[in-house]
């Protein structure tokens, strides 16, 4: 009953439409509990064990004072060896504002820099074995970005120790209708192709947009141009009633709308500096 949390067969059918469902109890009796049931290390180690590249680990974790799944999904991050094989990890932190304020507390957000801080620890332990560098990237939504790193006693500000460890810190956040931004530059929403310009589902966008952003910036795209591709896949995500289907015409539609973005990006930079 061990399984990658979460287990799920999808595939496209001959429309070219997703379908998916659980496997291994993934959703059984235990409800979301039962999704971190077990380390994943072992079994990420299995998949690629007949691959030599660099890894790339992206990863959606509970996060919070009580995150569901007491924090499991996390252990993988911490398995020595799966560490010395990965080069870039992406941590997507998920914790839920109040649903009143829509504010997510200090405490939660202490909660998850005291996870990404444990997590830069493990990192640099294999880096030190193996004198080497890796990348780290944070995507927040924006109630997180706001408890954990805006507030005065927390910050992911490394000290003169920190800076000659061999990890590098990135942090892009999600802000929702509003595009994301980093330290450096706002990106704005691609326009969405649907009858009225607004989401039919916007389930699983911003999952999407940090999963893409990840994997540009680990494949040496510019922070721009990760950003820029990865608000085009999380607004195609959103034209859909599920999941967009893998096609040709998919892939063209999230070409134009990351060349929409950077070019939005770069009007804004030119009307700044008018």
């Amino acid at each position: 009953d061990e399984h990658i949390t979460p287990t799920i067969n999808i595939w496209h059918d001959e429309n070219e439409l997703v379908h998916w469902m659980p496997v291994d109890g993934s959703f059984g009796e235990e409800g979301a509990n039962g999704l971190w049931k077990v380390p994943t290390a072992p079994s990420i180690l299995q998949s690629i064990s007949d691959f030599s590249g660099d890894v790339i680990l992206h990863c959606i974790l509970e996060s919070g004072c009580k995150p569901t799944g007491e924090g499991l999904d996390a252990s993988m991050l911490f398995d020595p060896v799966l560490m010395e094989r990965t080069t870039v990890v992406g941590i997507e932190p998920i914790v839920f504002p109040d649903e009143e304020s829509g504010v997510v507390s200090e405490e939660n957000g202490k909660a998850v820099l005291d996870l990404i801080h444990i997590v830069e620890a493990a990192m640099n332990s294999s880096c030190e074995e193996r004198n080497s560098n890796k990348l780290l990237i944070i995507t927040p939504d924006r109630p997180c970005y706001d408890a954990a790193f805006l507030h005065p006693s927390q910050s992911i500000k490394r000290s003169s120790d920190m800076q000659q460890k061999q990890i590098l810190t990135e942090m892009v956040t999600r802000n929702g209708a509003n595009g994301s931004f980093t330290e450096d530059v706002a990106i704005p929403c691609a326009s969405l192709r649907t009858a009225d310009g607004t989401p039919v589902n916007p389930t699983g966008a911003g999952n999407a947009y940090s999963a893409a952003f990840v994997t540009c910036r680990a494949h040496g795209d510019t922070v721009l141009d990760a950003a820029a591709l990865a608000t085009a896949v999380g607004a195609v995500v959103c034209e859909y009633d599920h999941l967009p289907p893998w096609s040709w015409e998919v892939l063209e539609r999230i070409a134009e709308a990351a060349c929409e973005v950077k070019q939005r990006v770069r009007g804004n930079i030119i009307a700044c500096k008018l």
